[in-house]
């Protein structure tokens, strides 16, 4: 019996051939059961990879339409919109350095706050020239506050132009032994808090602080209280070495001497608004009757009076001194008057000398400083006691 022919197209070879039982006589494979009977029926499995084609194409089309001409919606998670010129996300919110985000654009040339202008909706700042801090380091000019016990803000348009707001907080020489509860400086970016200061009082140390300005439009600089703060070398920037904007005059404790007296040296912290301690110059006179030239006294009746000295890499190892009785009190102390030394912002004692009574017969002294980089000389009672020959020596 003869197998049965048909002319059919074959996927494999691409040619219209005979075949016998569903195996194509050119290249001998065997096709898969289509339509028998009919000679069309070959034609399938290319249609079916045109229209495959086709959609593809045109969800491709559909795609490039909505990017290109309708442009990228909100991202949810990064908090992103659409710039529908550029098609470029504009991040809304502000950007840190860590971040990793794009950096690009900012070419303005650094410019002193105090002379960028600034708008103000209440209590203003003011601009002081010839600032000097509580170490007695001086500036060329700082911004402080006007109005007490609130907080003095000046906005300042920046636009987006700058990377860094870099300025330095200090504590205003003539206020360094105040003592108050509500003294800070707060920055603000396009309206939220990105920094607030520690509280401003007697024995704060100059503070360098440096803030992400990226993408921030408008910048808000707030000082609560009035005289005690100065923000000093504030600077808006684009360069992180900012250091080269300081304006700093510094005031040294180091010196070549091999000894200095104490009068000598600016102290950075004191017990009370007249300086914890005061010097008299002048001739002092002893209850012996010998003679010395100038003496450190109390400011203070009934309590203990100090002041605080940083010799930070000075090189000085020693305090000398000697403690005499006052020949004209003016009045008596309710309190022994003594003479105290401590070490550090941990006051430990380093010396304290014997009461001083009547009667009672100079006391020399010799204090260790070879591992303090600070310390705080005090002296108790106002009237009765002075502090003569006090000096530093290496």
């Amino acid at each position: 019996m003869k197998e049965k022919m048909q002319g059919r197209f074959c996927p494999y070879c691409g040619e219209w051939n005979s075949f016998a039982n569903k195996q194509c006589k050119a290249c001998g494979l065997e096709i898969p059961n289509t339509s028998h009977g009919s000679t069309s029926g070959g034609n399938r499995l290319p249609v079916v990879l045109l229209v495959c084609c086709v959609l593809v194409l045109a969800v491709g089309a559909l795609g490039y339409y909505i990017s290109s001409v309708i442009g990228p919606s909100t991202d949810p998670v990064s908090g992103a919109e659409s710039d529908s010129s550029s098609g470029n996300a504009v991040v809304t919110e502000i950007p840190q350095v860590s971040s990793g985000a794009e950096d690009v654009g900012y070419t303005a040339p650094p410019i002193p706050l105090t002379s960028f202008g600034g708008e103000t909706a209440g209590n203003q700042l003011k601009i002081h020239s010839h600032v000097h801090d509580n170490y007695n380091n001086e500036y060329n000019e700082g911004l402080g506050g006007v109005t007490s016990n609130v907080e003095n803000i000046t906005e300042y348009l920046i636009g987006n132009q700058y990377r860094y707001f870099s300025f330095r907080v200090v504590l205003n020489y003539e206020r360094r032994t105040d003592y108050h509860k509500d003294t800070y400086v707060r920055i603000y970016a396009d309206g939220n808090k990105i920094y607030q200061s520690e509280i401003v009082r007697s024995g704060f140390k100059p503070t360098d602080v440096t803030l992400d300005m990226r993408g921030v439009e408008k910048l808000q600089v707030g000082i609560c209280g009035s005289g005690d703060i100065r923000i000093v070398d504030a600077v808006l920037h684009n360069d992180e070495g900012f250091e080269q904007y300081s304006t700093m005059i510094p005031y040294t404790n180091k010196t070549d001497l091999n000894s200095v007296s104490l009068s000598h040296l600016q102290y950075w912290n004191g017990s009370s608004a007249e300086g914890g301690l005061r010097y008299i110059s002048g001739t002092i006179k002893d209850s012996t009757g010998q003679l010395y030239d100038g003496a450190f006294a109390g400011t203070h009746e009934n309590q203990d009076n100090w002041v605080e000295y940083d010799i930070t890499d000075c090189g000085f190892k020693k305090l000398c001194g000697t403690i005499i009785m006052n020949t004209d009190s003016g009045g008596a102390d309710t309190v022994t008057p003594i003479v105290a030394v401590y070490n550090g912002p941990w006051l430990e004692q380093l010396y304290k000398s014997e009461p001083v009574t009547n009667g009672s017969r100079n006391q020399y002294f010799e204090v260790d400083l070879k591992n303090s980089t600070q310390f705080r000389l005090q002296i108790s009672g106002k009237y009765n006691i002075r502090l003569v020959n006090c000096y530093l020596y290496k």
